[in-house]
């Protein structure tokens, strides 16, 4: 089964239509957002960066590289307990379907609408793209949900991934800047802020009250152009595991309507309450009416998190540059016995690798009883650990083995 968020057709993008590199579990998935995909190969990578580069070299010493340049992006809002010096914490409100009967009553779908639709918005960005050695400005599209009074607005990571400029369309047309708070890629979810008051934030609802067959809205920028479009449907399954980018994710499915464009959009309950983003759909010639959605309460943490301090808290980090290698046993071009690891490219300053005694070149096999096979394999079993916890890592420097003991800083953005 092959999973889309859908691309439209691309805006102010070369003539030659560029390949998509973003690739979901055994399927290429395509991003929701209608943004041109950047192009680029880096000679080493942070540890919260999945895109590597692969080299071979022979034992014992492999060579080391440098250190990647990092990208323009758009420029940072203060989260918000730094703007005001308080902190915002959403929380879920009572919601399901069987609640809204008992208390609210029941509302029609225009009535959920009348409720909802203000307080999704449509999100224009601008990217950079390479094709062909060339450079250019692309554009996209995608959809956000308003969640405070004073300008913060979630929607979904690869919406705003790479973006050197964010547009804000809201449901009365109006148009404003947007600046970028803070991003979780592995929950697919940002946060951005714009310079407005007295807007119509959604209500949160409490997606564990979901149950199967319930009636829900989506409403989003469908091929971003279409903003405050609604669909209907159903919830289809709960807790439906989804592979995106090779991280496994437990989403909403419903049948309502999900086009390219709708990512970061809001799912709405028969209360007119928040209850999922808008981040996925099912794609291929025998598939029709498979949506997901983000459950609410599944990232409420994550989006309090970002709302206050830009970036998610307790996550483990190591504080290392590293590439993928391959290492052949004997120095025979055609040895069948290689290995692959990964090889420290630097150091952080100050970072747990440098308290632990990690050097540039040192070979990073183990990590506690988990063999480190790549880079994104020594990143997921990094997400594993908390700021604080200690692991156990085998090295190999100058042809040799050795042991390490590591204790996890925390990652923060200036990290």
């Amino acid at each position: 089964m092959e999973y889309s968020y859908g691309n439209p057709e691309q805006k102010n993008a070369p003539k030659k239509k560029a390949k998509n590199g973003v690739r979901v579990g055994l399927a290429v998935l395509l991003s929701c957002v209608t943004i041109a995909t950047v192009i680029g190969l880096f000679a080493g990578v942070l540890l919260s960066n999945r895109f590597l580069t692969d080299r071979e070299a022979a034992l014992p010493a492999p060579e080391s590289v440098s250190t990647p340049t990092a990208a323009a992006s758009v420029p940072t809002a203060q989260p918000a307990a730094q703007e005001s010096g308080e902190q915002k914490q959403l929380a879920p409100s009572a919601g399901s379907m069987a609640e809204s009967f008992a208390t609210e009553g029941t509302y029609t779908r225009a009535q959920i609408c009348e409720i909802a639709a203000p307080s999704v918005v449509g999100i224009d960005v601008k990217v950079p793209v390479t094709y062909w050695g060339q450079s250019y400005e692309g554009e996209g599209s995608g959809s956000g949900v308003i969640l405070t009074e004073d300008g913060y607005i979630a929607t979904c990571a690869h919406v705003v991934e790479d973006a050197t400029s964010i547009s804000v369309i809201l449901n009365d047309d109006t148009s404003y800047e947007a600046t970028l708070v803070g991003a979780d890629k592995r929950n697919d979810i940002a946060i951005i802020k714009i310079e407005a008051e007295n807007l119509t934030a959604a209500e949160i609802g409490d997606s564990d009250m979901l149950t199967v067959g319930e009636d829900v809205i989506a409403i989003g920028n469908p091929l971003g152009e279409l903003r405050g479009t609604a669909t209907s449907g159903i919830i289809s399954a709960l807790r439906r595991p989804v592979t995106i980018d090779k991280t496994e994710m437990e989403l909403v499915q419903t049948d309502a309507a999900i086009s390219p464009g709708n990512s970061g959009g809001g799912l709405f309950n028969s209360s007119g309450k928040l209850i999922g983003i808008v981040n996925a759909k099912a794609s291929g010639n025998n598939s029709e009416g498979l949506g997901f959605a983000i459950p609410i309460n599944n990232v409420l943490g994550q989006i309090n998190d970002l709302l206050n301090y830009g970036y998610i808290t307790g996550r483990a980090y190591l504080g290392v540059y590293t590439q993928n290698v391959s290492l052949r046993s004997d120095y025979g071009f055609w040895s069948a016995n290689t290995v692959s690891c990964v090889q420290v490219a630097d150091v952080v300053a100050g970072s747990a690798a440098e308290t632990a005694g990690i050097s540039v070149g040192d070979l990073i096999l183990m990590v506690d009883d988990t063999r480190v096979t790549s880079n994104t394999v020594l990143s997921d079993i990094i997400s594993g650990y908390n700021a604080g916890d200690t692991a156990t890592l085998v090295l190999q420097r100058d042809g040799k083995q050795m042991e390490v003991t590591v204790t996890f800083g925390e990652y923060k953005p200036q990290s």
